[in-house]
């Protein structure tokens, strides 16, 4: 079966909860014998990575991190493929593909709404209604999600496949050698509640924050560590080996986001994964059913710094470290098992090629 894949962005180009996923998901497909396509913008060349063909289609600019490009209807209304599967948020693939008119059979994960473009809503949101109404199945990554997006909640075509990691990868350590530092992973966007992670940290001038990432608001992360002398390192690129060693060593992951665009947080389940405890916050989105409140880690308010800081100090005591970083472990590997959830969106992908497959037949 020929896969096509449509985001912005892949992993290793771009380095992300989504464009990790993406990659993870075209390998574990590649290895069962489909040929997978991904399709992101760029500079308009193609490369193998991973057993995977990315495409990368040439744009003339990026609105609100939507990439716009004239070549992207061709090239969706002329790609081989026998099934395609987009990620959303991604109003310019969405417009392309219904402006294409191909009748494909076409499977969507939906990451997260749309936020930073509601304005455009009043004109994309009925075109994204019809859009997900027309796919075989809409992937919800939690059901939460599903049940408060208020585009999920009305559709009668979607399943929930949560987002997992490797557990081969990401695992405790072989020696149980905790570092002195917490750790915070992601792209240092608003949405992340960096500042409220900051404002917390000025409680701690002995404590190590550990920030991996790098993103737009990275200049001012600096010199705001800069002007209140916070205890805090900021790690760009990492090797992934690199990561999961970070993962394994923290006292334990801290996400303090504060708005919808956080939808699941894919670095929670790697946390887990390495038997490390989670700090979330409490947003009516998958964050906090990914991290079981007082089974896998601690779930605070978001955008209130001192309850993270509080969270923080508890994890000082080693009978609750330990109880929730066993329970992380545990969750990590009955709920969040990559391999066993990426058979599950293959199972969606092959049921909407044979279920085209027979429409062309009719």
């Amino acid at each position: 079966m020929r896969i096509l894949q449509v985001y912005k962005d892949v992993h290793p180009f771009v380095r992300g909860g989504i464009e990790r996923y993406i990659h993870d998901l075209s390998r574990y497909l590649s290895t069962r014998g489909h040929e997978v396509d991904v399709l992101v913008a760029g500079g308009g060349v193609s490369e193998e990575v991973s057993g995977f063909n990315v495409i990368k289609y040439p744009c003339l600019c990026r609105i609100l991190s939507n990439p716009i490009s004239p070549r992207l209807l061709r090239i969706l209304k002329t790609i081989p493929a026998d099934v395609l599967h987009f990620h959303l948020p991604l109003p310019s693939a969405v417009a392309a593909w219904m402006l294409s008119g191909r009748d494909i059979p076409y499977v969507v994960t939906y990451h997260s709404d749309i936020v930073r473009q509601a304005l455009f809503l009043p004109v994309y949101g009925p075109l994204l209604r019809r859009f997900l109404k027309g796919a075989f199945r809409v992937i919800a990554t939690s059901p939460v999600y599903r049940d408060t997006s208020k585009y999920l909640s009305v559709l009668e075509n979607t399943e929930v496949i949560p987002i997992g990691s490797d557990l081969s990868v990401f695992r405790p350590p072989d020696k149980s050698e905790m570092g002195d530092y917490v750790l915070f992973v992601g792209r240092f966007r608003k949405y992340k509640g960096i500042d409220f992670l900051l404002d917390a940290w000025n409680e701690f001038p002995e404590r190590r924050l550990l920030m991996v990432g790098g993103g737009p608001m990275e200049n001012g992360v600096r010199r705001r560590i800069q002007k209140d002398n916070l205890n805090i390192q900021i790690i760009n690129n990492p090797s992934d080996q690199e990561l999961v060693e970070l993962y394994q060593q923290a006292r334990c992951l801290v996400l303090p986001s504060t708005l919808r665009s956080e939808a699941f947080g894919m670095v929670q389940t790697e946390a887990m994964a390495c038997g490390i405890p989670v700090i979330s916050t409490a947003l009516s989105t998958g964050v906090p059913w990914v991290n079981a409140s007082g089974v896998s880690g601690l779930v605070v308010p978001p955008g209130d710094s001192h309850a993270l800081a509080s969270a923080v100090r508890k994890l000082d005591n080693p009978l609750l470290r330990s109880k929730l970083a066993a329970g992380a472990l545990e969750r990590a590997e009955r709920c969040f098992n990559a391999a066993d959830l990426f058979a599950r969106v293959e199972s969606l992908l092959q049921g909407s090629s044979r279920c085209g497959n027979q429409q062309k037949r009719e």
